[in-house]
């Protein structure tokens, strides 16, 4: 027995020995993740105290560490040029699982780093979802593959709407954002906030209403540059978190793309694109409070190794262990929901496509429930350090503040219930 609990006291616990499905991720992915891992502790972690003060460096005329983080993460680590498929020149083609895997990585080490360092995926799936694109495709990979950072924000949400915009049932009627075909272009006008790296963004996956079309022939998503002439931007908001990640205000002013810039160009297949890019956004959204939460296992584990309570290490008291036990069981139950939702969508033949209805309300239950549990594991973190835990020195309330911004994120909490409750119970009128 002695020698046994010897053996379980000496072995290394670390943010690898919860619920990752090791099974289920490819020996590239792996090794990729081991050098995502290393930039973030040598070239983010070492920053993480300064980024909340960097909420403004799109602004800034001088160049910042900030600008050299993204270049290495998205040009020189390849993390842009693998959201492109193969055949397109880029190094894509992972699965959900190992995109969660990824992201993890990632935002283990900066919520709004990950938050933009991911935005182009999301808009590329648009355009892969539920047909493949060539003709655009071809347009947007070498943007991607190429050797500049090139973002692609998706402009959604509206000033006056909100979450209702991404509201399936509502079949469009509460997109403002117009768009009109004249001969071979688009021509849009409308207002959107909040987009994921907008600021920096190169191009915006805009979502319209398309004038004088009803249900389905009522929805676009159209791909439109952002030095396009009538594009203009707002100067970034000051978050409470994810300084780094910009999101502000959006204006098309009679703005003219090709029409060929529409992502799927049968009507049918554009719902459900809109469809499954809410239902992934949602469920790859999980990936990021659960990076969070392992950064936080950290601090507070480093923290619960060295400190001390009336003289025995703060670890071995009862009151303490409760709170470890919560903790861990928290990890646990985000990473375990989280993969096990990831591994289904990854494969349709069994378990239906990500724009069939069960697999929104499965995407919003994991969001939902992975940001519970992260904002309660956090807390808890910021309560057992004290002091430590409200001050930046502690290295954890930014993370509470970040994990925060993670649940209202993609539609936000009541939406996402909303979702669960019409699949599940059959409510029809809200």
């Amino acid at each position: 027995m002695a020698d046994g609990t010897k053996f379980a006291s000496e072995k290394s616990k670390g943010i690898d020995d919860f619920l990752r499905p090791e099974h289920l991720i490819s020996e590239e992915t792996r090794t990729y993740c081991k050098t995502l891992r290393k930039f973030i502790d040598n070239e983010v972690l070492p920053h993480a105290e300064e980024f909340d003060d960097y909420w403004d460096w799109t602004e800034r005329k001088e160049h910042t560490f900030v600008d050299n983080i993204w270049k290495r993460l998205l040009i020189d680590l390849g993390l842009q040029k693998s959201f492109i498929p193969p055949e397109f020149g880029g190094s894509g083609g992972a699965s959900t699982v190992e995109m969660g895997v990824t992201i993890e990585e990632v935002a283990r080490g900066d919520y709004a780093l990950a938050s933009t360092g991911f935005i182009s995926s999301w808009a590329v799936a648009g355009i892969t979802i539920p047909k493949l694109n060539e003709t655009l495709l071809k347009k947007i990979a070498p943007l991607l593959c190429g050797n500049k950072v090139y973002i692609i924000a998706s402009a959604i949400t509206e000033p006056h709407a909100g979450g209702s915009v991404e509201d399936v049932r509502l079949k469009g009627s509460q997109i403002k954002t117009r768009a009109r075909l004249e001969g071979n272009e688009w021509v849009i006008n409308g207002h959107k906030l909040w987009p994921s790296g907008y600021r920096e963004a190169k191009m915006f996956r805009v979502l319209c209403a398309v004038e004088g079309q009803d249900f389905p022939r009522n929805i676009a998503q159209i791909f439109v540059p952002a030095d396009a002439p009538g594009v203009s931007t707002s100067k970034p908001y000051r978050k409470m978190g994810a300084a780094i990640d910009t999101n502000g205000d959006v204006w098309f002013e009679n703005v003219r793309v090709p029409k060929e810039n529409r992502a799927q160009p049968n009507p049918e297949d554009e719902v459900k694109s809109v469809i499954a890019s809410i239902t992934i956004g949602r469920l790859i959204s999980a990936a990021f409070p659960l990076g969070i939460m392992k950064r936080a296992y950290e601090v507070l584990k480093d923290y619960a190794d060295n400190r001390e309570i009336a003289g025995k290490p703060m670890k071995e008291h009862g009151a303490i262990v409760h709170e470890l036990g919560q903790i861990a069981k928290n990890i646990l139950a985000a990473e375990g929901f989280f993969y096990y939702a990831a591994a289904r969508m990854d494969h349709p033949d069994a378990y239906g496509f990500p724009w069939d209805e069960k697999n929104l309300a499965a995407a919003s239950a994991v969001q939902n429930m992975v940001g519970e549990l992260g904002w309660d594991m956090v807390s808890r973190c910021v309560e057992l350090m004290g002091s430590y835990g409200y001050s930046r020195e502690g290295k954890i309330e930014k993370l509470l503040r970040d994990l925060k911004i993670g649940q209202i994120v993609v539609g936000g909490p009541i939406l996402r219930l909303t979702e669960l409750a019409r699949y599940y119970f059959g409510t029809e009128t809200i």
